[in-house]
């Protein structure tokens, strides 16, 4: 597709908001040569690390509060509680990783300058896990004093499930003969658990599809389908039938004029009038 002004705009914004390393001229001049497709899948991908500020319901796994850290977490623990149900900003208590590495040049890592996992948390990736840090002493880099001990919940767009506390050496792979450490084995068990509740049996699953990228392959359709409707409906965006058609859907008067831009708000898909200050939601992502 012939990149229109509103999708150039859209793939610039995404940039701009994307945190690539090493964050140089050259990193940006091989963002800005992609496609809205790759920038896409970026930029979502990064998202998928990050939990926008939303009101949701929290439930408690007994893996969490049977670990004998409990005791000792449990104050910043429900702190931590307090805001997700509050629907207070969660961005501090989220890893380093999560703020700064959200893209690398492929060539770094096909020449081995990194790791092919430098730029994507594979727990969230292949076990769906995210992780946050428990103190709530917030420093003056915005981010939470980082702790040992580490809180691993199943994040939804409604629902934030606390599944338990492991320490950092949870990150750890396994050795040179295929041995995972105890906290490791643990996670791998307990996410075990999880995945196969309601299942029968012996029965069979996939979960959390890699691509060859290291990305999920549910990410991958996500992007394309966020493209495919952007390719779809961008071209109708200086026709007043489908102006109007937008407007009808939210039971409004028809404007005078209008100015349309694209948006991607953590995971959603939006069109927003700027000239009106109107915003259609497209697609909801599932955080």
């Amino acid at each position: 597709m012939a990149e229109s002004k509103t999708v150039r705009k859209l793939k610039k914004e995404l940039i701009k908001n994307l945190p690539f390393f090493p964050n140089d001229k050259d990193t940006l001049k091989e963002l800005e040569a992609q496609t809205i497709s790759d920038v896409m899948i970026h930029y979502l991908h990064w998202q998928t690390r990050q939990v926008p500020a939303r009101e949701r319901r929290v439930q408690i796994a007994p893996e969490l509060t049977s670990d004998e850290r409990w005791k000792s977490l449990k104050v910043d623990i429900n702190f931590l509680l307090d805001k997700v149900r509050n629907g207070e900003d969660l961005t501090p208590h989220l890893s380093k990783r999560a703020h700064k590495n959200g893209y690398t040049p492929t060539d770094r890592i096909r020449t081995g300058e990194v790791d092919s996992w430098e730029d994507k948390d594979q727990i969230l990736n292949t076990k769906g896990f995210h992780h946050f840090h428990l103190d709530m002493n917030i420093q003056n880099s915005g981010l939470a004093k980082r702790t040992d001990d580490v809180l691993f919940a199943f994040v939804e767009r409604d629902k934030f499930h606390a599944i338990a506390i492991f320490n950092h050496s949870v990150f750890e792979v396994a050795d040179e003969t295929g041995v995972m450490n105890k906290e490791r084995v643990r996670m791998w068990d307990i996410h075990e658990k999880y995945t196969t509740i309601g299942m029968e049996p012996g029965s069979v699953y996939i979960n959390n599809m890699i691509m060859t990228s290291g990305h999920p392959m549910y990410l991958i359709r996500m992007s394309d389908h966020y493209v495919n409707i952007i390719e779809d409906i961008d071209p109708k965006l200086e026709e007043r039938t489908y102006v109007n058609s937008l407007y009808d859907q939210g039971n409004l008067p028809y404007p005078k004029q209008y100015k349309f831009e694209w948006v991607i708000d953590g995971l959603d898909l939006r069109l927003f009038d700027k000239k009106n200050d109107v915003t259609f939601n497209l697609k909801q992502g599932h955080l």
